[in-house]
């Protein structure tokens, strides 16, 4: 069972850590001990409004609620990203270093937050857990975003990926008003569970600041038992051209190959449209399935093309933004069944 619990409202980076933090070291801790970080998104989606109010100032408010109940002997820090600069994935920011909470400079720092950019979830975790030192003591990083990663990175792999490396790392993460954004939703899903990590979501005022007590005040949850591995065959086929739709890997395996082909995001010219990420994948014989981002898109400023190979098992297609586009090749089982398991 976890200790420590935190907060990461946000979005991570696959980036370097930046000099402006990096020189911020936090405070010694003794070996075995654990410390918490709260990581907050300030994306600019969080200009998005619930019943007419901002929901940055739903989240300054509910960091105060968690802030005035958190435990004294608990050390924790605080991190945010998006909040500087427009497209710039490497706009990640340590606020305050680990270690004993201060209350009333934490709130002042979260309130100053302006959100502006991008949404680098894997990144900014990434840099969470190698401030808290996740290698060498028990580190929880707390995450609450409201959106998908958009820095080319896959938070469910990082999870893996940090869960294998640290002594005892978890994230905790509630997904803030992600209901009609299945692609998020999965996303930090899988980045929770892959660390043994608890996840909430939250609609509203009132859920945001009830999700942020429990993930912050109460014990992680005693996994259950491994269920038996689900037998083959809960795919089926997808469109081979559908516009303004979606689909994302979900993390699981869609064929039991041992390992995927990694197909790196391709930015594309300005005037590229759907067909053009259509064909990228048709002249590839090992590529089974695209995603065709458009311009404005997650912020894009220019058309992304996704690729991956009959590996990957992805979502369902679902409703994207004007001018996304999605297909998978004629014969090609990847697309997760509603409400089925996918293969191990």
């Amino acid at each position: 069972m976890r200790s420590l619990l935190s907060l990461s409202l946000a979005a991570a980076l696959l980036v370097p850590v930046a000099s402006a933090w990096a020189q911020q070291a936090a405070p010694r801790t003794p070996q075995g001990a654990g410390q918490s970080m709260l990581v907050l998104d300030a994306s600019g989606s969080m200009w998005g409004q619930i019943g007419g109010k901002a929901k940055i100032e739903i989240a300054r408010e509910a960091v105060g609620s968690m802030l005035a109940t958190w435990p004294a002997n608990q050390q924790l820090g605080l991190m945010a990203y998006g909040h500087r600069s427009k497209g710039n994935c490497a706009d990640i920011e340590m606020l305050k270093a680990p270690g004993p909470v201060d209350k009333a400079g934490m709130q002042q720092a979260v309130n100053a937050l302006q959100p502006k950019g991008m949404t680098p979830i894997s990144a900014s975790v990434r840099m969470a857990a190698e401030q808290l030192k996740f290698g060498e003591r028990k580190a929880t990083v707390i995450l609450v975003s409201d959106g998908e990663e958009t820095c080319h990175a896959d938070p469910c792999a990082l999870g893996k990926e940090l869960e294998k490396l640290g002594v005892d790392f978890t994230a905790h993460v509630v997904g803030f008003d992600i209901d009609k954004n299945p692609k998020a939703k999965a996303q930090l899903q899988c980045l929770a569970s892959s660390t043994g990590g608890r996840y909430l979501d939250a609609k509203d005022a009132g859920e945001l600041n009830k999700a942020l007590r429990e993930v912050a005040q109460a014990p992680a949850p005693t996994p259950a038992p491994a269920a038996p591995p689900p037998a083959c065959g809960n795919f089926v086929e997808g469109p081979e051209f559908a516009m303004n739709l979606s689909t994302w890997p979900t993390g699981e395996h869609a064929s039991l190959s041992a390992e995927p082909k990694p197909f790196e995001p391709l930015e594309m010219g300005k005037d590229a449209n759907a067909r053009a990420c259509q064909k990228l994948c048709t002249d590839d014989k090992t590529c089974t399935a695209w995603f065709f981002e458009a311009i404005g898109s997650n912020f894009r400023t220019l058309p992304v093309c996704h690729r991956w190979d009959g590996v990957a098992a992805l979502s369902a297609p679902h409703e994207g933004h004007p001018g996304n586009a999605m297909g998978i090749k004629k014969g090609v089982r990847q697309i997760v069944r509603e409400a089925g398991a996918a293969c191990k």
